[in-house]
């Protein structure tokens, strides 16, 4: 006898537990394992190395670069796990009632601490509703950050589509020092002449170092 073949998959569990039971390694084991089942025991060691990785706060933050580098998905799965991930993440603010409001450069901080541990440089919008609530959290860039790269584009094309009234970026210098560097100072520039012409300002650019970070609005610059 195989055996194997009497162990009770993450599927299983949620069967005989019902979703909101299982641990949050089962549920992203199963979004995880494709159509026909038979990679569960690598999706399991994934889903377990993921949430270690950073639990369900880092999880929610992870762009398709990111989770392609974490797994040795193809492209298509990577796609289907993050629009499960983002609908639900919307569907629990729904649930709320509220969503959470950013209140200045030191709630963002504490929001993004995450990316101080970041090897490379992530770049990060905040798209805000008229009363500053929280619409959606999003890694547009990940790499080197200057004006050629992470143009307004990218970022205003999200916040048309989300019907944003303002947004915040953010991005980490792995350095660990936010100071700011020109090519900074020429993205920030770029992003609140563009959100003026479309009426979506630009609230703050905010650098995350180690520990510290550097607000654009605190500096005046906005």
């Amino acid at each position: 006898m195989d055996p194997h073949e009497n162990q009770e998959t993450p599927s299983d569990r949620i069967v005989r537990l019902g979703l909101r039971s299982v641990h949050a390694t089962d549920l992203l084991s199963v979004a995880l394992t494709p159509e026909g089942g038979d990679e569960q025991g690598i999706c399991d060691r994934i889903a377990q190395e993921l949430l270690k990785k950073g639990g369900l706060n880092r999880l929610g933050q992870l762009g398709p670069v990111d989770l392609a580098e974490l797994s040795p998905l193809p492209t298509r799965e990577v796609n289907r796990i993050l629009a499960a991930i983002e609908f639900g993440r919307r569907l629990g603010n729904t649930a709320k009632g509220v969503l959470p409001t950013i209140g200045g450069a030191k709630d963002v901080f504490q929001r993004f601490r995450w990316l101080q541990d970041e090897q490379r440089e992530h770049f990060c919008v905040i798209l805000l509703d008229a009363k500053s609530h929280v619409l959606v959290e999003k890694t547009i860039h990940i790499g080197t950050v200057d004006s050629t790269v992470v143009g307004p584009r990218e970022v205003f094309r999200e916040a048309i589509r989300e019907g944003a009234a303002s947004l915040i970026v953010v991005h980490n210098h792995p350095s660990g020092d936010p100071t700011p560097s020109e090519a900074d100072y020429e993205v920030t520039e770029k992003l609140a002449q563009v959100g003026e012409m479309l009426a979506i300002p630009l609230l703050d650019h905010i650098i995350i170092g180690h520990h510290a970070y550097r607000s654009f609005r605190e500096l005046r610059y906005l």
